[in-house]
């Protein structure tokens, strides 16, 4: 459930909505996919699923890279000392003035459209490496990898000679290929066959040096729930990228980007029960906190998920009727939770929102002007305190 030492730093705070992140479960998570994946690799973080500073200085501190898709995370990574080559910037329709400031910076870029290699080749230095995202199909619904020939990114497998064509003539080498598959998968099986698609994909580029299947690794919606088999994964993979590499008559590396698997489970989000409104078939609890707070249940109502208890009523019975947690807002789809068999939250009651470290701090919006969450990091002893400036933030570290 909620490890002790957080739910200790968690009875201290007041009404406010509050993250919780704890950077040895990052070490511990990245220790995992490092352990588990038995090929060369390289570890690059989303910073999409989480940009706190301390966070990723921690990432950088383990010696992983950082995947980025904007010029404020590139420029965020670079103050916090991550060294270029520790850096790969893709985003669709990506404007030239990011790739001069790519290029200014020594960054490695991943291309997503043949638009986007000729800009790239006009103005890159010869010998200049780059990857190249290609659309060998979509599992968005996180049950099948399925051809997908209007998925947004990604140039198609027919475009690749095109690509290396206009590489070629102006010298620029694409030494990679990268697919995103979907999210939030489940089955390490689909992840595979999409790695597979890739590499056969890949082999038209005369330089291919890596292979990038993305993340998309899933993470169970209850705290029970049965965890992404990595070490199948990492299996398979490597042994995937042995066959190709026998096939190619040379050696490759696996990127991997497991941003949500490595991050979720690093935060937590507490509100506190405000009142209730008992109706025929339901209760309504309100909360401190609303839905633009922690904004994965707002962008994805349908299927986001956030296991959930009340801190120290852990053992109750479940209420009568299905519980919904709504934030304190008029917006009418403002809700933590739906339909839930559990215990009633009463008036002053601390419910936690687990695997709350990923798409959390980084997906805030303004909409309803809801102030931004307190942060707490907690690291190893939490033997001190401090305020970051100009990030309501409380960092606890060790001596």
């Amino acid at each position: 459930m909620l490890p002790k030492h957080v739910a200790d730093i968690a009875q201290t705070i007041g009404e406010p909505p509050t993250y919780i992140y704890d950077l040895a479960v990052l070490r511990e998570r990245l220790a995992r996919v490092e352990q588990l994946v038995p090929c060369a690799k390289r570890i690059f973080f989303a910073t999409m699923a989480n940009d706190h500073p301390a966070f990723l200085g921690e990432v950088r501190r383990q010696g992983a890279g950082v995947f980025i898709n904007s010029p404020r995370h590139l420029r965020l990574a670079i103050n916090l000392g991550f060294a270029p080559a520790d850096l790969i910037y893709a985003a669709s329709y990506m404007s030239v003035t990011e790739m001069d400031e790519c290029l200014q910076l020594g960054v490695h870029v991943v291309l997503d459209s043949l638009d986007q290699v000729a800009h790239f080749a006009a103005r890159a230095p010869d010998g200049t490496r780059a990857g190249i995202r290609v659309n060998v199909g979509s599992a968005l619904d996180g049950k099948a990898l399925r051809d997908d020939p209007d998925y947004r990114f990604g140039l198609l497998p027919a475009e690749l000679g095109e690509a290396v064509a206009t590489a070629a003539a102006s010298g620029l080498r694409l030494v990679g290929v990268h697919s995103y598959f979907g999210t939030d998968i489940r089955d390490p099986d689909i992840l595979l066959e999409g790695l597979r698609r890739l590499l056969a994909a890949g082999a038209a580029l005369p330089d291919i040096e890596y292979v990038d299947g993305g993340g998309g690794f899933g993470i169970p919606d209850t705290l029970d729930g049965e965890e992404f088999d990595l070490a199948a994964y990492g299996e398979g993979a490597a042994a995937i990228l042995g066959d190709a590499e026998r096939a190619l008559g040379r050696s490759l590396v696996l990127y991997l980007e497991p941003g949500r698997y490595v991050s979720a489970p690093c935060g937590w989000f507490f509100a506190r029960a405000i009142g209730a409104k008992p109706r025929a078939d339901r209760l309504m609890v309100g909360l401190s906190a609303s839905a633009v707070q922690l904004p994965r249940l707002l962008l994805h109502p349908d299927t986001a998920q956030h296991p959930w208890h009340i801190v120290g009523r852990e053992r109750d019975p479940p209420h009568a009727q299905p519980v919904w947690l709504c934030g304190n807002s008029t917006y009418s789809r403002d809700f933590l939770a739906r339909a839930c068999r559990s215990p009633a939250p009463v008036e002053g009651d601390l419910v936690v929102f687990h695997n709350a470290g990923a798409y959390g701090r980084s997906m805030l919006t303004e909409f309803l002007g809801k102030d931004r969450p307190v942060e707490i990091v907690l690291d190893a002893a939490l033997v001190a305190a401090a305020q970051l400036p100009n990030d309501a933030t409380a960092v606890l570290s060790a001596s």
